[in-house]
């Protein structure tokens, strides 16, 4: 009945920033009136909105835009402004909460909001290679580059008294439980 679509491109710019691009549209597989914007046929945006991350090698956010090409309501454009007080907030663990803090629940987008995680996690994707991967991993990458990748109690697999980050990163290992 309802299908969501998100697609996120990451890019590292010219300028050295990494730019990430995320796009999310609802549509209804059926005919039906909304109440707002009247009769609308099967496969209508009922959201069709983008954003676009600027964000610096300190997963800093140095720019945000957004497009809203289809909603619900013409209020719901009026938070595009609110969105840019995001900028200047890094990008790691907690900054759902500062988001929050900068823009409350009600001044903001809760598509716009929920689109920044996908967008999020396509930009440590497309940052975790480095600038000039070459064929190389992401593990030569964090070894050479000698300090502790943005990854590293990110999740379970990557937390640093776990087995992961004792055989691969080990100078990046703090003291935990063992598998012995």
């Amino acid at each position: 009945m309802h299908q969501r679509t998100v697609v996120c491109d990451g890019y590292l710019r010219h300028d050295g920033l990494w730019e990430v691009d995320a796009r999310l549209r609802d549509t209804k597989t059926f005919s039906y009136v909304h109440f707002a914007r009247g009769p609308l046929d099967p496969g209508a945006a009922v959201h069709d909105m983008t954003l676009r991350l600027t964000v610096d090698d300190q997963l800093t956010l140095r720019d945000i835009d957004t497009e809203m090409a289809t909603t619900p309501l013409l209020t719901c454009q009026d938070v595009r402004p609110a969105m840019r007080d995001l900028i200047g907030i890094r990008l790691i663990s907690g900054w759902r909460g500062v988001a929050r803090e900068r823009i409350g629940r009600l001044q903001s987008c809760t598509h716009l909001m929920d689109l920044m995680v996908p967008a999020i996690t396509t930009l440590y994707q497309t940052i975790g290679m480095g600038k000039e991967p070459d064929g190389r991993n992401a593990l030569e990458e964090a070894r050479e580059a000698g300090t502790r990748p943005f990854y590293l109690d990110g999740c379970y697999s990557w937390r640093v008294d776990g087995p992961v980050v004792r055989e691969f990163l080990p100078a990046f290992a703090e003291n935990g439980p063992t598998d012995d």
